[in-house]
């Protein structure tokens, strides 16, 4: 796999009408919340409520309303997000570690 290839987002334009970007997500919870985000905000929207053959669940939105939806996928997408260091005592002591580092370099840095 070329590194060029790699992407970290959620949609896509849609392959066979460019006037449409295609949002997937990963489970039917994640993909309903979102269409209700759209209904309330009033923005048209189409859906595949069967999901994909690979498991994902589809919605398309008209390109022109990218830029609003865009803020909507990351409120539905950070709703649903893991926990980057899911322990909690692990968590805690890292930022509190990395506070204690950083105070002893600017102390150091300042003495210097």
């Amino acid at each position: 796999m070329n590194i060029l290839e790699i992407d970290l987002t959620n949609y896509r334009e849609h392959p066979t009408h460019k006037n449409y970007t295609v949002f997937f997500y990963d489970s039917r919870e994640q993909a309903a919340y979102f269409e209700s985000l759209l209904t309330t905000n009033n923005i048209w929207f189409e859906s595949d409520s069967e999901g994909g053959e690979d498991g994902k669940f589809f919605v398309a939105i008209k390109r022109h309303e990218e830029s609003k939806v865009l803020r909507l996928n990351n409120i539905a997408i950070g709703k649903y997000r893991n926990k980057f260091i899911p322990n909690a005592f692990l968590r805690w002591f890292l930022i509190l570690t990395s506070i204690v580092v950083l105070t002893l370099a600017i102390v150091g840095f300042l003495r210097a």
